[in-house]
């Protein structure tokens, strides 16, 4: 291999090394046993861009870090019906400057709070 192609060699493997560190791991979801398939097959998709948008939009504030591993924290059921209150609220939209969330983006990532599996107590 000469040194070009070496460069080029290293610095893809390094990008891609840096991408999947960065990244966030996907979290399964926690479906009641007694849904339907075809509900579940719509709630799975709805769940999966929910992990997206409150990885763009929510993560930066309430993850936590534990060592290298990064911790969406567990929310109750009082506690997302508090943040729908307090996102529709104009004080909270101010405290997110980077993005704002619509209603809908709100209902989808309470989707994915209220459906990801709950972390393990220590």
């Amino acid at each position: 291999m000469n040194h070009s192609y070496k460069t080029i060699f290293i610095t893809l493997t390094t990008l891609l090394l840096i991408v999947a560190c960065t990244a966030q791991k996907y979290i399964e979801p926690d479906f009641p046993e007694a849904m339907l398939p075809h509900v579940k097959t719509e709630y799975v998709k709805r769940y999966d861009q929910g992990q997206i948008l409150y990885n763009m939009s929510c993560a930066g504030c309430h993850n936590k870090k534990d060592g290298r591993k990064i911790i969406v924290p567990d929310f109750e059921p009082d506690q997302l019906r508090g943040y729908e209150i307090r996102v529709s609220n104009a004080q909270h939209e101010q405290n997110m400057p980077d993005t704002l969330v619509t209603e809908e983006e709100l209902g989808i990532i309470m989707t994915f709070l209220s459906y990801k599996k709950k972390n393990s107590a220590k």
